[in-house]
Order: C-alpha cells, then sequence, then structure tokens
C-alpha cells in the first residue's frame, strides 16, 4: 500500500478511479484530490500488483461529527474489476484498517450507493460493517 501525493502520483489511479467515478475527467480528478488534500486531510492510497500496476485504490479522511467517536471516512474504494472476487479488496481494506488503528481512529465509515449490491455483501459479510443508516442528498442546482 502506498499513499500518492504529488499531482504525477496523483494521475497514475486515474484510470482505476474512474471505473468508481466515471464522470471525472483527469483533470477534475487531480484537481480535486489535490484540494482535498489540502483543505480535508484526504489521503490516497493505493494497492499494486506484482507487475507494478495499481489494481486497488482508497481515499480516505477524517470524519469530524457529533455522532462518531474519532472516525476515519472511506470516500473511495475500488479494486480493479478483473481482479474481483480474489480476496485484494479485503486484504487491502484491511491494510487501511490497521493504518487507521495505528492512527488512533475508533471507527470507520463509508457510504455506497444502493446499486453496488456486490460492494455491500462484501462491505457485511467479508468486512464486518454494519448497515446503520441511509445518506440522504438533496440538489441544489
Amino acid at each position: 500500500m502506498q499513499e500518492l501525493i504529488t499531482s504525477k502520483q496523483i494521475q497514475s489511479a486515474y484510470k482505476l478511479m474512474k471505473e468508481l467515478r466515471p464522470h471525472l475527467s483527469l483533470e477534475e480528478f487531480t484537481t480535486k484530490v489535490v484540494h482535498q488534500q489540502k483543505s480535508m486531510q484526504y489521503r490516497l492510497f493505493v494497492s499494486y500488483s506484482q507487475s507494478q500496476n495499481i489494481i486497488g485504490l482508497c481515499g480516505v479522511m477524517p470524519f469530524f461529527v457529533l455522532y462518531r467517536d474519532k472516525c476515519l471516512y472511506i470516500c473511495d474504494f475500488v479494486i480493479a474489476s478483473h481482479l474481483r472476487g480474489q480476496g485484494l479488496g479485503q486484504r487491502f481494506l484491511q491494510e487501511i484498517e490497521e493504518m487507521a488503528k495505528k492512527e488512533g481512529y475508533l471507527q470507520i465509515e463509508l457510504s455506497s450507493s444502493f446499486k453496488r449490491e456486490e460492494a455491500h455483501r462484501f462491505y457485511e459479510k467479508k468486512m464486518n460493517f454494519q448497515k446503520t443508516s441511509y445518506v440522504f442528498v438533496k440538489s441544489l442546482k
């Protein structure tokens, strides 16, 4: 697992992020990550294959709310679609959990769209996350 910090490093993860966030252009992705790194303590981690290809991506940031203790929020999590179901996501998320524990986090939270039913099964069955609420969004456009 490696944290991506520079714009060039961040851009190297774009192809995989596109699987999760297909609406983002390379420029939007890079600009947003750099901005979030500076303003929200966002961190972007990747997992590599033996041949040094990026096969997993996880974006996290502290989640400061009254209803959670020290919580790490997973904003983005994706494993290359052709490699899912091989335990890679489980191992990668376990590394994220270990890092969170070492940094003093007490909880991890994430949200996942209704249509990602396979991801829900993964989080609940393999990673022992609990479904605790709905997230409501209202567009202001």
